[in-house]
């Protein structure tokens, strides 16, 4: 059985996905601050109650394979990212393992990214605005003690498993002296969510008149999981460790024997679904005259109940392993997973399947601040606060960012920001919207975003970060209304 070791290479397989908390909008990315200003089916995941205001003249927005996401690392350089893993993947002799090993060893990670497939969304003064979308998301994170940083890229040929054997064919490494897990990799945190949601949102205004606005949203989601994995101790020294993984995953795992129930295995091929879920947001946004925008909103609510291939790490002994270890940076083309089954040994035939885990979503407050100081400036202060409990998914820490944007042209958009927090350092947002349609009838936006410029002039502790979408559209005559639940 694989277990608590192949969670680190598989979140090492998945780790050049690309982070950010503006999830797919480039529109909103360059400037670092999102809750109080993004409108219509970007809204869905950040605060939906702004959907009960139209961001221009239009009531109808489109949009298809809207793209976030970045990587920041503290093990590689810039060079080694764009080189070395996206790039001609170098071949890890044993000194660039030890070497690899020893830049991984309590190195942060921290990944994120969002595909928006379709979105789409109505916004009419009177009933208010609906808007639909479907995204798929990808959040990682992963803090290596220098144990499991070592087995990960050196294998059996690591001087901890000092004895070796044949076994399939193969080469395996023993420990004969098996220290227990909560010993050998004290220190590791690391955690993986992959899934698909479809998003359903409504918002609208509840007052309205010269002075001030006050609008309220809900959004409710289903979720389809593809994969879920979790490492890490509790301060009372207990040890939390799942995984649920799609078949496309090629983690493969032996025995029926669970203590809690029959495993729900699911074979073949592909990211299939291996759990499922609910979930909403909530928002609401306060206009004080007309250009002072307040937004407050709580997502993320709700669980997901992982049903299929459902493992349970525990406390056994760190005593086998099934390969040399990773010899390339770039894990993902390399899709091999490091082995091992630290405990139960071979006679014992208790394995860790369980029938099932529910989780919940990695719930968090986002609150903001937008002033418009005119057609060509506005600027804006953000917050991205996690919340409830420690689950796969959740960001380690606050985030808190200021940025401005500005309108220099009808045909152009500009924006920058500072970002901090989330263990990932100080970030400068850049990006561009350019619209080569805008007029009464129809809006055609196009744009890109990175969440730091400073990357492209430093090489230690990068952020790789992209947004960018094409495809998004306006049309539709926004009709002005007089009628209000309160003049």
């Amino acid at each position: 059985m694989k277990q608590l070791l192949s969670f680190l290479s598989l979140i090492f397989f998945v780790a050049i996905l690309p982070a950010q908390t503006e999830l797919s909008s480039f529109t909103s990315t360059g400037s670092g601050y999102a809750t109080s200003t993004i409108n219509d089916y970007q809204s869905l995941g950040i605060n939906p109650a702004n959907l009960g205001w139209a961001r221009n003249e239009h009531s109808m927005n489109i949009g298809f394979f809207e793209f976030g996401g970045s990587i920041y690392t503290e093990a590689l350089t810039k060079k080694q990212i764009y080189n070395d893993l996206y790039g001609n993947p170098i071949t890890l002799d044993v000194q660039g393992k030890q070497d690899a090993a020893t830049a991984f060893t309590d190195a942060r990670m921290i990944g994120n990214a969002s595909l928006m497939l379709v979105g789409f969304s109505y916004q009419d003064e009177n009933i208010g605005g609906f808007a639909f979308n479907i995204r798929e998301r990808f959040i990682w994170h992963s803090l290596l003690n220098e144990n499991a940083a070592h087995y990960l890229f050196m294998g059996y040929l690591d001087p901890y498993f000092d004895s070796t054997a044949f076994e399939n064919e193969g080469l395996v490494g023993y420990s004969t002296d098996p220290g227990l897990v909560t010993d050998i990799y004290k220190g590791s945190d690391y955690h993986m969510l992959m899934y698909t949601e479809i998003n359903l949102g409504y918002g609208r205004k509840v007052i309205k008149n010269d002075n001030i606005a006050w609008y309220l949203g809900i959004n409710l989601k289903y979720l389809m999981g593809q994969a879920m994995a979790r490492y890490y101790q509790k301060e009372s020294g207990e040890l939390l460790g799942n995984s649920a993984l799609s078949p496309g995953f090629g983690v493969e795992y032996s025995g029926n024997s669970v203590y809690d129930g029959t495993v729900n295995k699911l074979t073949g091929d592909g990211l299939k679904t291996v759990g499922t879920g609910f979930g909403f947001d909530i928002g609401t946004t306060i206009e004080i005259k007309q250009n002072l925008k307040i937004g407050l909103a709580v997502n993320d609510i709700g669980y997901i109940k992982w049903t299929k291939n459902v493992y349970e790490g525990w406390d056994g002994g760190v005593w086998r392993i099934d390969t040399p270890g990773i010899d390339n940076y770039n894990i993902f083309e390399e899709g091999q997973l490091i082995n091992t089954d630290n405990g139960p040994p071979p006679n014992d035939t208790t394995l860790l399947g369980i029938s099932e885990l529910k989780l919940d979503l990695p719930m968090h407050f986002r609150g903001g601040v937008s002033y418009t100081f005119n057609e060509y400036i506005e600027a804006g202060i953000d917050s991205y606060i996690p919340l409830g409990e420690k689950v796969p998914g959740v960001f380690e820490a606050p985030v808190f960012s200021i940025g401005v944007r500005a309108n220099p042209a009808n045909w152009v958009q500009l924006s920058i920001g500072v970002v901090n927090g989330g263990k990932f350092g100080t970030n400068i947002p850049l990006g561009i919207t350019f619209y080569p349609i805008n007029n009464d009838k129809t809006t055609w936006e196009v744009g890109i975003a990175t969440r730091d410029m400073l990357t492209l002039f430093k090489q230690t502790n990068p952020t790789v970060s992209y947004a960018f979408g094409f495809l998004r559209f306006s049309f539709g005559s926004k009709e002005e209304s007089t009628r209000y639940l309160e003049e």
